[in-house]
């Protein structure tokens, strides 16, 4: 693979860029809508979304969702957003690039 393939500008390397958001909160029947309405406000649809309940107590859910269709100062606010939901006890947030195809 040559260095062309690469992306040499900062908007092609956004638009290359997946956000990922690790959630842990109360397992609650309204936890994924409330996380949900931040990208349904913003006209969005993340790309992944899985929850799983944890199975030692049953007490938490682990929420993992990835998006591309947001930038890093955006991802950066919904991060913040989300900790500040009720009943979310972490959120963490990392960056991926996508491979590209040529």
């Amino acid at each position: 693979m040559s260095l062309q393939n690469y992306p040499h500008n900062q908007s092609q390397e956004q638009s290359n860029a997946v956000h990922c958001f690790s959630v842990r909160a109360v397992a609650d029947p309204g936890m994924m809508p409330r996380l949900m309405e931040l990208w349904a406000k913003r006209g969005l649809v993340p790309d992944r979304w899985h929850g799983v309940r944890e199975e030692t107590s049953g007490t938490y859910v682990d929420i993992d969702i990835e998006s591309g269709a947001v930038d890093h100062a955006l991802a950066t606010q919904m991060a913040a957003a989300m900790r500040e939901v009720f009943g979310v006890a972490q959120v963490l947030l990392s960056e991926k690039r996508r491979a590209i195809r040529t």
